[in-house]
């Protein structure tokens, strides 16, 4: 029999190719190529995808609003394997954990969970990985920059109580093991590929959660649901998706996703225990706007926005500088507080003049850490939180042109040139790309939320069927420029060109 490495496998699963980019927008003329419709819930124009079996999907700066909780719609996926069937999620309730190391084994069901006291916890999710494409010796892995991390309000239950439901930890036991229901391949020992991490019982019993709501909602398939372990502060490796068992246990588990992999160690080193595993997530900032993705921005006052976090620790305050780091000015901390665990939001005046500008931040937590200028080097590429190298660069120009005005994804259109747009199911001339991130993007109120349209993926709630209305360019362009009915003139948000170029999309979307 072959012998198999959890790279190997992982690189089998991954039909797109993720391990070859080599940038953090490498993915994006990769993308058009792929078939899979995205998870359900999410909007394509808010991605880099970098891989759709299994899922990784990259949140782009300009998709990060100001506000610190991260829709479901713009909300980042790293996946180590395919995600389980929808069946799973036909009946939540009944979804059943089995629970071993207590003083009684058993099982125990969602709708049980329920019956115990619930909590809300405000915390990050961040892959290990994020940072990635700005390690020089260019580690393999997704190439995430800075969208593989977002914050959200998870609603459960704490492991504690779990286990006291089982009457109380056993004696000797020293780790919080929780293991996923991912499917395995056949004939592969298990240990090399099963998604199951071990974490030390006081963290285990102290603040974790099985989760089985994100922000507000039930939790997505493609994030973990029916329920998922939730360890507020730590890497998402930690974070086991789809629980199926929880176990108190004597020793780490023996899962290569603990004992070789997610270890910080030197390059060219393999993993082991004796390397440091990816828990408590350093402090960490970075700007997302505005001028994020390539979009261009006008001279004047304008306000720049960022998020800063450090795990179990919250933040004291940020700070930016417009001279690479030799003065520094403090931002402003805005919007509630979520705990510690939960990133904040933060925001600083500018005036920008013509040409090229670049932004750093740095934040500080309540511990007193700051954060560094550059990110320490290792194997993987993880752990990335200097503040250097995820620079907001901001081109300022006199005027905005179509494509300046287009949006993040509008460089992702210009990629695919005479091809299929990123997340499109049909080939767009170069014109109707463009249009199709206005429709789903800078096109105030959002063209999605009103009308339906198949390969946009929206369903709307007030518009036509634009599929069933099959609008001509000219009546489209008519339309939005004057305005029909309940839906607003867009002429005085949108350029001419911008509106010829949504007017293109529509026409050839239908």
């Amino acid at each position: 029999m072959s012998t198999y490495t959890r790279r190997s496998l992982i690189k089998a699963f991954a039909l797109g190719g993720a391990v070859a980019a080599v940038g953090p927008m490498a993915s994006l003329a990769s993308a058009q190529a792929m078939q899979r419709p995205m998870p359900t819930g999410k909007l394509s124009a808010n991605f880099v995808i970098h891989n759709d079996q299994p899922w990784a999907l990259e949140t782009l700066r300009s998709a990060f609003g100001v506000a610190p909780i991260t829709p479901q719609s713009a909300f980042f996926v790293r996946n180590n394997l395919p995600t389980p069937d929808e069946s799973i999620v036909a009946n939540r309730d009944a979804w059943s954990i089995e629970v071993e190391g207590a003083q009684r084994s058993g099982s125990i069901t969602l709708e049980q969970l329920k019956a115990l006291p619930v909590h809300i916890e405000a915390a990050v999710l961040q892959c290990s990985g994020n940072g990635r494409a700005y390690f020089p010796h260019k580690p393999s892995g997704s190439q995430w920059a800075t969208g593989a991390a977002a914050c959200a309000l998870w609603t459960g239950v704490k492991v504690s109580d779990v286990i006291e439901h089982f009457g109380g930890p056993n004696d000797g036991k020293l780790y919080v093991t929780a293991t996923g229901a991912e499917t395995l391949p056949e004939g592969v020992d298990p240990a090399q590929v099963v998604v199951e991490r071990s974490i030390a019982i006081d963290k285990g019993l102290q603040d974790c959660l099985l989760v089985w709501e994100m922000n507000g909602a039930p939790l997505p398939l493609v994030h973990g649901g029916p329920v998922r372990m939730l360890v507020p502060g730590y890497f998402g490796v930690n974070n086991v998706k789809w629980v199926k068992k929880l176990a108190l246990t004597e020793e780490e588990t023996g899962a290569s996703i603990q004992v070789s992999s997610y270890r910080f160690r030197d390059i060219g080193e393999s993993g082991s225990p004796v390397h440091p595993s990816m828990y408590r997530m350093p402090v960490k900032s970075w700007l997302n706007g505005p001028g994020a993705d390539g979009i261009s921005v006008i001279p004047g006052a304008n306000t720049l926005h960022g998020v800063a976090f450090s795990g179990e620790r919250g933040i004291a305050k940020v700070e930016v500088s417009a001279d690479n780091g030799q003065s520094w000015h403090e931002a402003q901390l805005v919007g509630p507080d979520l705990g510690p665990n939960a990133w904040r939001s933060f925001v600083f005046p500018v005036e920008l003049t013509l040409g090229k500008r670049r932004f750093v931040s740095r934040a500080t937590d309540r511990e007193g850490d700051i954060q560094p200028r550059d990110a320490i080097p290792n194997h993987r590429g993880y752990g990335h939180n200097g503040w250097n190298d995820p620079a907001l660069e901001i081109d300022v120009v006199a005027q905005l042109n179509a494509v300046a005005g287009a949006g993040a994804a509008a460089s992702a259109a210009s990629v695919a040139t005479g091809a299929q747009a990123a997340g499109s199911t049909i080939a767009l001339s170069p014109l109707a790309a463009q249009g199709r991130e206005l429709f789903m993007g800078k096109a105030q109120p959002n063209c999605t939320v009103c009308h339906t349209l198949a390969d946009a993926g929206s369903v709307g709630a007030i518009g036509p069927n634009l599929n069933t209305l099959q609008p001509t360019v000219e009546q489209v362009f008519a339309a939005v420029n004057q305005g029909v009915g309940a839906m607003p003139a867009y002429g005085a948000q949108l350029s001419e060109p911008e509106l010829r170029a949504l007017a293109a999309y529509v026409a050839e979307a239908t």
